[in-house]
Parts: structure tokens; C-alpha cells; sequence
């Protein structure tokens, strides 16, 4: 059986910050009656976590940054941001121009934010982690951060040669854009504008050995990606690794999100990634939107 890999049980074992609990006493009800004094194995200590985030809002308080979400609930600054992108993704909170957070449209009704976030959230979990146990390779979930992408969920795998392959990387890491098969699906799924603002602030270093380094050739593969195909990359972002991702169907009003499936080169050829593990991931990819 494989171990949980995407460092949520860690993060929800976590103890408040000795700041956050001494202000505890200051926090609204809602936000800090929400967390049990400690884990209840029957329950899941991350949504009620995401739920006391939400919650962390009011009239008095419409933005908020990482810092001041993380003393509400007491808990550290970098798993209130893997919370807080997670339900920016799920559409329950939206960024300002100062990337400060604040609720979004539909989380004026609590009851219905937070009813989605459970029922998207618990699906992909859920077929992410059957998806890994039923190819054995690591398996990933992430959303375009600026010109960058940044894993949602990750379940890795320890078989051989993955430990060079996955880089040791978990959720909240940032991977590149242009040279990756996540990002390259997520950058080709935005507007021809946003598209033509990310490329131009990329910088193609090179990071595999068969990165692209030539905006024009990354340009010409964009504009070929189809949404609904798989899209691989061969060596591009890790030596002898290599991935394949499809886009999630979601409505155009929503982030778009990705998933991935990494496999050390020597398990997979190009031709047989795309014919095995393809359509396992498009189908992976429908049941966590609901299709």
C-alpha cells in the first residue's frame, strides 16, 4: 500500500503557533470553534481547516492576507497558502491586485461554498489516489500561479527511478510552465491574450535535455494542443522522466486545472504513454469534473 504523499496528514496534525493561540481568545467564534483541540481520526482535519479559512471573513474583514489567515486558525503561513490556492482553484476565494484574498461571488452563501468545495474535493482526492494505485506511477493535480503552476494534490510513487523523476517535489511546489506537460496544457487552455502576457515574461532556460528554448517553437506546440488530448513531455523537464496531463473539464468561469501522470523514461516510450496511460487520465479527468 503506498503512503499519502501529498503531506496533507502532516499539515493536519500541526499544532497551532504559539502567536495563535495567544490570540486565540480575540479570533470570531466561527472561525476558531470550527477546529477540535485535537484530530478526530473519524474526520478530516484539512476541511476543517478550509472551512474555518472561509470563515475567517467577515463585513469587518472582507481581504485577508496569508499571515492574518494563519493566526485566525492557527496554523503555519505555508499550509494556510496550500489551503488557500486549493479554494481559489475550487472557486471559493479570489485574489485582489494586492494578492490579498477575498471571498468569491459564490461563497456569499457559506452553506453552498462550502457543499462544492466538499463535493469537487473529496471526487478528486479520491479518484487521484485510485488513479496511482492502479498505474503505480506518481500522480498530480495543479493550476496555473502567474507563469507557473503549482501542485493542488501530488501522490507520488516509490518504485524505481521515481525519486529522480518526481524531484522530491509535493504539493505547493512551483514547476515551470513551458517545459512541463501540466503546464503546457494549462497555458494553451487560457486566452490568446493571457497566453501571449505569460509568454512574454518566460525566460526558456533549459532544464531537461529536450527543453524548448525557442518561443516561436513553444508557440507553434500551443497552438496545436487540443483541450481535450493528452500532452506529453519527453525529457523536457527532468532527464529520463517523462509526463503526460490532460486538462479537467470546468466551466470557462473557472481556473482551469490540470492532471498529471510522471513516469521515469525507462517505464514508458512517448507512443505508449499516450495509448496506456492516456486514456486512463482523460477518464481520471471527467469523473473529478462530474462529466
Amino acid at each position: 500500500m503506498y503512503k499519502d504523499d501529498d503531506h496533507t496528514k502532516k499539515a493536519d496534525q500541526g499544532r497551532p503557533s504559539k502567536a495563535a493561540s495567544q490570540n486565540r481568545s480575540s479570533n470570531p467564534p466561527s472561525a476558531s470553534a470550527r477546529i477540535r483541540p485535537k484530530p478526530d481520526p473519524r474526520l478530516s482535519r484539512s476541511l476543517e481547516y478550509g472551512i474555518a479559512i472561509l470563515e475567517s471573513f467577515s463585513r469587518e474583514r472582507q481581504t485577508l492576507g496569508i499571515a492574518e489567515m494563519a493566526e485566525i486558525v492557527g496554523i503555519s503561513r505555508s499550509t494556510t497558502h496550500r489551503y488557500a490556492i486549493t479554494l481559489v482553484a475550487l472557486g471559493c476565494l479570489e485574489q485582489d491586485d494586492k494578492r490579498r484574498y477575498r471571498l468569491s461571488a459564490p461563497a456569499a452563501n457559506p452553506g453552498s461554498a462550502a457543499l462544492g468545495a466538499i463535493r469537487r474535493e473529496v471526487p478528486a482526492r479520491t479518484v487521484l489516489e485510485e488513479l496511482r494505485d492502479e498505474i503505480g506511477h506518481t500522480v498530480s493535480m495543479g493550476v496555473l500561479d502567474g507563469a507557473r503552476v503549482i501542485y493542488l494534490y501530488r501522490f507520488l510513487s516509490h518504485r524505481a527511478g521515481h525519486r529522480a523523476a518526481d524531484m522530491d517535489l509535493g504539493v505547493g511546489a512551483h514547476i515551470p510552465v513551458y517545459c512541463t506537460a501540466m503546464g503546457k496544457v494549462l497555458l494553451a487552455s487560457v486566452s490568446d491574450a493571457e497566453r501571449q502576457a505569460l509568454l512574454a515574461t518566460l525566460e526558456l532556460t533549459p532544464r531537461g535535455p529536450r527543453s524548448i528554448t525557442v518561443k516561436s517553437r513553444l508557440r507553434t506546440q500551443l497552438d496545436r494542443i487540443s483541450p481535450r488530448e493528452a500532452v506529453v513531455s519527453d525529457e523536457e523537464f527532468v532527464a529520463r522522466a517523462r509526463s503526460i496531463a490532460v486538462l479537467v473539464p470546468r466551466p470557462a468561469s473557472d481556473r482551469p486545472l490540470a492532471l498529471e501522470v510522471t513516469v521515469p523514461s525507462s517505464a514508458y516510450s512517448v507512443k505508449r504513454l499516450l495509448a496506456d496511460v492516456g486514456p486512463r487520465l482523460k477518464r481520471a479527468a471527467r469523473l473529478i469534473s462530474g462529466e
